[in-house]
């Protein structure tokens, strides 16, 4: 079959109620907490919850046994008592009576903990070197309820570890050596080489996981600079410290002659392959999902499928080009893949779904109709942003007879659809996607449609 088993994501709203409760004591409680979750709303259009990492609660015979009987299994790697649901994306509970903490209360991930506390007036002391994989910080004690902000980089660790000398400087020279792999190279052959030697450095130096934050790092920095509905939600989330800590997933493109390339590019980084999607017969679409648990990172690969491939590990077997192009061969043949010129063609943020839209329309960031529009979960892209082709790939595709004349002069003229930014909610911790409705926007989001 071409989707992969078993990834039948269920919804938990019981486990999701649970800890809406928890936060709600907690927010009654303590004032910052309160009024952060309102700015959050009216700052950043997004639900003070989908920011939680984990909640810190007092241990007891009674919460042991209540989060046993709800479904929670404890973290076995971990040296404090983490307890997290399996299968869904919900924050985890931890207990304070530990090293770790000593006080319970709300834990919230945000990029940047010094920026938190400046941009909203807090205080407390960071406890962790800058850029250590796991940072945390007290700012708020109110009534016995603790907000804290935590930083994370490729780790799912609830302790601070001390670094090897000269750490910081090593991960912002591994930043920048991904940020400067060499995108544009007109021997793509050699670009991926590059690119390959550059992941692999970054392992040796940091390990898959911190590797992997590394270059989702440096590969949102780079969409953000060719995406103007991105920088809009980028500024909205950095005027309250918080950063890009609610992406949901990230999405690449790729021609079908570096597909395999890719997922192996991605599973060295420590990667490994969730659900696998084939859209059907007439999309000619198919994608494979990836997922870094420990860096908390995912991955949407997409890549231009023939009908007979329903039945192949597209992700592992090599795909032959094809005459015809379709949404994805055709984006990447005058962009670049993903991984090379073009960037990324989104990330997912999660984000209050409706107040997003119409909170953003005053910068002039319209966004498409829904493509999943459930209780559950809810997912539209912005309006595309138009990028300017290279003359000589749109000459070639021509030559090549892969596009009429009239659409050469379409894209040379008017332009064609590059990036977006997805708006994303998710509720009763869904973790998965929906093939049929994912066929959708990439229909919607083909070059010749558009124009």
């Amino acid at each position: 079959m071409g989707e992969q088993q078993p990834f039948d994501w269920q919804r938990r709203p019981e486990v999701e109620s649970f800890l809406l409760q928890l936060l709600a004591d907690f927010r009654g409680n303590n004032r910052d907490l309160e009024q952060l979750e309102a700015k959050l709303k009216a700052v950043t259009s997004t639900r003070l919850f989908d920011w939680i990492d984990h909640f810190v609660v007092e241990d007891s015979l009674h919460i042991r046994t209540k989060l046993s009987e709800m479904g929670f299994v404890r973290e076995e790697s971990e040296p404090v008592s983490s307890y997290v649901y399996p299968g869904v994306m919900l924050p985890a509970v931890v207990f304070s009576a530990n090293k770790f903490s000593h006080h319970p209360g709300v834990a919230l991930r945000v990029e940047n903990i010094a920026d938190f506390i400046q941009f909203n007036g807090f205080n407390g002391t960071i406890e962790g070197a800058p850029l250590a994989p796991f940072r945390q910080c007290c700012v708020s004690l109110d009534n016995g309820a603790a907000l804290y902000a935590v930083e994370r980089r490729g780790t799912r660790a609830m302790q601070t570890v001390s670094l090897a000398d000269g750490f910081q400087q090593q991960y912002q020279t591994g930043l920048e050596q991904w940020q400067l792999i060499p995108r544009g190279l007109v021997d793509e052959e050699q670009a991926i080489s590059a690119i390959f030697a550059t992941v692999d450095s970054l392992v040796r130096s940091f390990g898959p996981d911190l590797a992997a934050h590394i270059v989702c790092e440096g590969e949102r920095r780079y969409w953000l600079s060719r995406n103007y509905a991105a920088r809009i939600q980028k500024m909205r989330q950095d005027i309250l410290g918080m950063g890009w800590a609610n992406n949901d997933h990230h999405t690449f493109r790729s021609s079908r002659q570096y597909f395999t390339r890719l997922v192996d590019l991605f599973s060295r980084l420590g990667f490994t392959k969730r659900e696998r999607f084939y859209a059907g017969k007439e999309a000619g679409w198919g994608a494979q999902v990836m997922e870094n648990s420990t860096a908390g990172l995912s991955l949407f690969l997409d890549v231009d499928l023939a009908p007979e491939e329903v039945s192949v590990d597209f992700s592992t077997q090599p795909l032959e080009e094809r005459d015809q192009l379709g949404t994805v061969g055709l984006w990447c043949a005058l962009h670049g893949d993903s991984i090379l010129k073009a960037g990324m063609h989104h990330l997912a943020v999660d984000c209050l779904f409706g107040d997003l839209v119409q909170d953003v329309e005053q910068y002039g960031v319209a966004f498409m109709a829904p493509f999943s529009d459930f209780e559950y979960l809810k997912q539209a892209f912005s309006k595309g942003e138009i990028w300017e082709v290279d003359p000589l790939r749109v000459q070639n595709l021509l030559e090549q007879k892969r596009i009429t004349q009239e659409k050469a002069e379409q894209f040379l003229h008017k332009g064609v659809l590059g990036s977006h930014l997805e708006n994303i909610q998710r509720r009763d911790g869904y973790k998965g996607f929906n093939k049929k409705n994912v066929n959708v926007i990439i229909k919607e989001t083909d070059p010749r449609v558009y124009n």
